[in-house]
C-alpha cells in the first residue's frame, strides 16, 4: 500500500487571538463544481479567494493563476508552514451544519498507478485532464486535495477527534456546511496505519491521474530520472484519508441531460420500452421521491422526463437486463450498476450514445439538481433528462476492488472538499 507523509503546507497568513480562523470568505469549490455565476461571486467575496489560483476569470487562467500565487507569496498573504505536518480535516454533514461530524486525515500520498494500493472508481474525460495540467505546471502547486476512502473494521482505526492539534481553521462552503484543518504532529503509529490502507479514490480522480502525468513530466528529465521514488515533491499527491467504515460519507446522484438525440428515439423510450423496461407515466416533479423510495430495489429503475411536461418510471427487467448485459466486457459486479446500464442499453442502444461520444462532448450534460433538470427540458436547453439513483458505497468498493471503474459522473461525494485551507507546494523544499 502507498507510503503516506507529512508535508509543509501552504495557507493563508492570518493574526492569532487565540480562536478559531475563519477562512469562509477565502475558500472555494474545486473546479469542476464552479458556475460561472459562483465564480463571480466568490471573486467578488474577497481579492484574496482562492478561485482566483483554481479557476481564474482571466484570458490565460493558467498564466494569472501563477502570477497570483507568486504575488500572494511576496506579499505573504500565504506562508508556509516551517515542518511538515499532518492536518486533521472535518466536515459537517446535511441536517447537521454546524457540527464537523466526518473525520479524515490530509496528507501526502506516494502516487503509484491504479490498481494496486490505490484503485479508481470511474472513467475520467480527457479536457478536465489537460486544463489541470496546464494549471499544475504554471503553479507548480497542488491546489486541492483528492479525497480517499479506505475501509477498515479493526480497532486500530485512529480517533482523530482526540489527537492533538495547532492552528485550527474553519470555513463554511456554499450550503453552509462547516469543514475544519489542524495541524496534527505526526506518529509513526498513524502513518505506517495508514500506509496499510488500500485506497479507493472518492472524488478527484482528475486530478490524481493530473498528478501521475505532472510527475512523469517531472521525471522525464535526466537529471532526475534516476531519483529515489518519493525523492521528489511531484512524487506525491495531496489527499483527504477517511475510513469509510467510521465515517458517514454521503453520496449523490449525478443526473443525465441529454442534449443531442434522434427525438424520436427518445420517445420509443416510453411509448415503446421494448422487452427491458417498464415505463409508468408519473408527473416529472414525482419522480425524485419515487426514486428515493425504491433506493434499494435490486431492478434498475430510472426516471424520464420528455418535453411538454412528460415523466416516466422507467423500471428495468432484472433478468432480461442481465441477459443483455452479459455481452458486456466488465466484471458482473459492474454490470448489476444502474449506471451501467444505463450507458450500455438506454445511451448506447437506444439513443446512440456511445462510450465513444459521451467522451467527445457535447452529447450529455450532468447536474445534482432534478429540479434543474426538469428546468433543462422545460425550456428547452436538453432534449430529456434522465434522473438516477445515487450510487452506494459497497457498490464503488466492490467495482474498484476488481479493477473495474463506473461511467464518467457515476459518483458526487457531498459535501467537496474545499480548496484554500491547505495547498501542496511542488518546489521549494
Amino acid at each position: 500500500m502507498p507510503p503516506v507523509r507529512p508535508f509543509r503546507g501552504l495557507s493563508y497568513r492570518v493574526a492569532d487571538h487565540g480562536q478559531v480562523a475563519d477562512l469562509t470568505d477565502l475558500v472555494c469549490p474545486p473546479y469542476d463544481v464552479i458556475s460561472p455565476a459562483q465564480q463571480a461571486a466568490l471573486l467578488a467575496r474577497d481579492l484574496h479567494n482562492a478561485v482566483r489560483l483554481e479557476l481564474s476569470a482571466e484570458t490565460d487562467p493558467h498564466a494569472a493563476a501563477a502570477a497570483t500565487l507568486s504575488a500572494w507569496l511576496t506579499d505573504r498573504t500565504l506562508e508556509r508552514r516551517p515542518r511538515p505536518a499532518l492536518y486533521a480535516y472535518g466536515h459537517a454533514r446535511s441536517g447537521e451544519p454546524d457540527r464537523a461530524t466526518v473525520h479524515g486525515v490530509l496528507a501526502r500520498v506516494l502516487l503509484e498507478p491504479f490498481g494496486g494500493g490505490v484503485r479508481a472508481h470511474e472513467r475520467t474525460l480527457p479536457g478536465p485532464k489537460a486544463d489541470r495540467l496546464a494549471l499544475l505546471r504554471a503553479t507548480r502547486t497542488q491546489l486541492s486535495p483528492v479525497l480517499a476512502a479506505y475501509f477498515d473494521v479493526s480497532a486500530d482505526s485512529p480517533d482523530l477527534a482526540s489527537l492533538p492539534r495547532t492552528g485550527e481553521r474553519s470555513a463554511r462552503d456554499g450550503d453552509g456546511l462547516l469543514h475544519t484543518v489542524a495541524a496534527i504532529e505526526p506518529n509513526d503509529r498513524l502513518l505506517e496505519y495508514l500506509a496499510r490502507q488500500r485506497l479507493y479514490i472518492a472524488d478527484g480522480h482528475h486530478r490524481y491521474e493530473t498528478a501521475l502525468a505532472y510527475q512523469a513530466e517531472v521525471r522525464a528529465d535526466a537529471a532526475l530520472t534516476d531519483a529515489a521514488p518519493g525523492a521528489l515533491a511531484s512524487d506525491w499527491v495531496m489527499a483527504v484519508l477517511i475510513n469509510a467504515e467510521r465515517e458517514q460519507l454521503e453520496i449523490q446522484a449525478t443526473h443525465r441531460l441529454v442534449l443531442k438525440a434522434d427525438p424520436a428515439a427518445l420517445q420509443s423510450l416510453a411509448r415503446d420500452p421494448g422487452p427491458f423496461w417498464h415505463a409508468q407515466p408519473l408527473a416529472p416533479t414525482q419522480l425524485a421521491g419515487r426514486l428515493a423510495g425504491l433506493r434499494e430495489a435490486s431492478a434498475p429503475v430510472f426516471g424520464l422526463v420528455l418535453p411538454d411536461d412528460q415523466g416516466y418510471l422507467l423500471v428495468g427487467d432484472a433478468d432480461a437486463l442481465a441477459e443483455r448485459m452479459a455481452s458486456e466486457p466488465m466484471h458482473e459486479a459492474l454490470r448489476r450498476l444502474d449506471l451501467a446500464i444505463l450507458h450500455a442499453e438506454v445511451l448506447a442502444d437506444r439513443l446512440g450514445i456511445d462510450a465513444a461520444a459521451v467522451a467527445a462532448g457535447g452529447r450529455l450534460a450532468y447536474t445534482r439538481s432534478e429540479a434543474d433538470a426538469i428546468r433543462a427540458v422545460a425550456d428547452g436547453a436538453a432534449q430529456a433528462a434522465i434522473l438516477v439513483r445515487p450510487t452506494r458505497l459497497e457498490q464503488l468498493a466492490a467495482v474498484a476492488g476488481i479493477g473495474e471503474v463506473m461511467p464518467q459522473k457515476s459518483t458526487y461525494f457531498y459535501p467537496k472538499l474545499l480548496t484554500g485551507l491547505v495547498f501542496y507546494p511542488l518546489e521549494g523544499d
